[in-house]
């Protein structure tokens, strides 16, 4: 089974594609590496993304790896979250970090060594897989995410090279490029999508959105095109063939119970469960923003929304498929696996119940009532009474299962499983759709009724005496709070930076200290 489970992940993008990635080069033989990566740079000098890059990016200076010092590599071991397990070499984080100031000069020794020969050490690359089963069939590989778990010392070695990207990233990725980034979450985008889309409808416009689904993003990224891309947003020579260095030769194994599979070579990809894997999978996708011109796009990982607006139905129809068979095209020239036939689109602002079809890589797709995009059940009216429904349904069983228990409960046990389990579900983009109708609102705070009185074992008092008693406010008033704490963030930058233009500052009300505008659209 392990072996199975092995092969399945190894061969992840041949399984789903038919087709293996493309390997210049030996990578097999570290010696090769320099030359391997001038050999991707002059192969890919005309690739569609590469010279879209040197078209509209600005290159002042080159990006070197600097050298670490000791107290910077002290302070990344003593930042080492001791909660995450171990990986291959089975050391618990726990040691590490309270070994921080024995160990803080080799390790820095090791990581300026492997900078000077631009080789990331080979001992840093194995990984452990675990198999967790996600839904459906338990049959099927496919129904199971693995779950890679990595050297802590490579934590430390990946943590230094983190740091010293962060700068750069934010010079070359879009603002709108918003995943594994700090201060951004899906809550900004969900908020900014809405928002947008409700102001266009305030204009008499038709909006329109096509969520684009793609298969196993992080597993199919080429290692040779993200090394050309690095050279084109300005990573030195050097710099890039450490980081091919980083990408292959990499090993894992699928462990289940205390069985291992035998080791294998992962040949495209980047890391999961790692601290540069993210990173580098925002700059592979940044430059998909620059093959979108007429229309938006939100990015969130591997979730990608084109939307746009007209006055015109037709115009805006044709405009969604053309810009939706360039995000096509992309994926295919930057071989990632795309799926048209489970792309979902949605029309707003229409007045009758008239069906649309938009066409995108010879696929019919028909435009929805209702998509689901990052967990939020949106509707083309926007008013969010399904998603509401949903998690109040949600939450009414959650209430049920715990009332059969709560007299083996103590009433801190059950607070705690309230919290846990019942408020989670509310506190998932709750501003998107805090302007819900007052029915759905009365739903929300029905639950937290039921809360209280399951908590207190308390039946007859009333709601406003309820929260009085517990010290909580309606669910009304914490999105409230919410909103005010997104309003604080955004004035004092700590917020992504398009939020701004949700939350800023009013010209009609200059001469007044607090002069904010909210542009959240009743």
């Amino acid at each position: 089974m392990v072996e199975l489970f092995n092969d399945h992940y190894t061969n992840i993008v041949k399984n789903s594609s038919g087709v293996s990635p493309v390997c210049l080069g030996n990578p097999s033989n570290p010696e090769s590496d320099s030359h391997t990566v001038s050999e991707i740079i002059e192969t890919y000098k005309d690739h569609p993304s590469i010279t879209k890059i040197k078209d509209n990016l600005i290159i002042s200076e080159t990006f070197d790896l600097p050298k670490a010092n000791v107290s910077d590599v002290n302070s990344i071991i003593l930042n080492l979250n001791t909660k995450k397990s171990s990986g291959p070499d089975h050391i618990p984080l726990r040691i590490i970090r309270s070994s921080a100031n024995i160990i803080d000069t080799h390790l820095t020794y090791i990581i300026n060594r492997d900078i000077e020969n631009n080789r990331y050490s080979e001992d840093a690359k194995m990984a452990l897989v675990r198999p967790i089963y996600k839904k459906d069939d338990r049959g099927k590989l496919k129904n199971y995410r693995p779950i890679s778990l990595l050297n802590g010392f490579s934590k430390i070695y990946e943590g230094f090279l983190h740091d010293n990207l962060f700068d750069l990233t934010k010079k070359i990725l879009s603002r709108f490029v918003s995943a594994y980034r700090q201060a951004y979450s899906s809550n900004h985008v969900l908020l900014r999508l809405i928002e947008e889309w409700k102001v266009l409808l305030d204009n008499k416009n038709f909006v329109g959105t096509v969520l684009m689904d793609l298969s196993k993003a992080f597993d199919c990224i080429p290692h040779d095109l993200l090394i050309a891309k690095l050279h084109a947003y300005g990573f030195s020579k050097n710099a890039i063939t450490f980081f091919y260095s980083y990408l292959k030769r990499r090993k894992q194994k699928v462990k289940i119970n205390d069985i291992e599979s035998s080791s294998t070579f992962l040949i495209s990809g980047v890391p999961q469960g790692s601290i540069l894997g993210p990173v580098l999978f925002n700059i592979f996708i940044n430059d998909l923003f620059l093959f979108i011109r007429e229309a938006k796009l939100a990015n969130f990982a591997d979730d990608n929304t084109i939307y746009a607006g007209s006055n015109d139905l037709s115009s805006l129809l044709e405009l969604l498929e053309n810009e939706s068979n360039s995000a096509v095209k992309w994926f295919k020239n930057n071989n990632m696996i795309v799926n048209p036939e489970k792309f979902q689109a949605m029309i707003l602002g229409q007045r009758n119940q008239e069906k649309h079809h938009l066409k995108i890589n010879n696929q019919n797709i028909e435009a929805k009532t209702q998509v689901t995009l990052l967990g939020l059940v949106i509707d083309k009216e926007l008013n969010f009474d399904n998603h509401i429904s949903s998690i109040c349904k949600k939450s009414s069983n959650q209430l049920n299962a715990l009332g059969r228990i709560h007299h083996f409960l103590s009433q801190k046990e059950k607070k705690m499983m309230i919290n846990t389990f019942i408020y989670s579900n509310f506190n998932y983009a709750p501003l998107a759709w805090h302007f819900s109708s007052r029915n759905s609102q009365k739903k929300i705070e029905k639950v937290q009724d039921r809360c209280l009185r399951l908590l207190y074992d308390d039946y007859s008092s009333s709601y406003e005496n309820l929260l009085n008693k517990s010290g909580q406010p309606s669910m009304e008033l914490k999105r409230l709070r919410i909103l005010a704490l997104e309003v604080f963030k955004t004035l004092k930058s700590l917020n992504p930076e398009f939020m701004k233009e949700i939350f800023h500052p009013s010209p009609y009300l200059t001469h007044k200290k607090n002069n904010l505008q909210v542009h959240l659209q009743l």
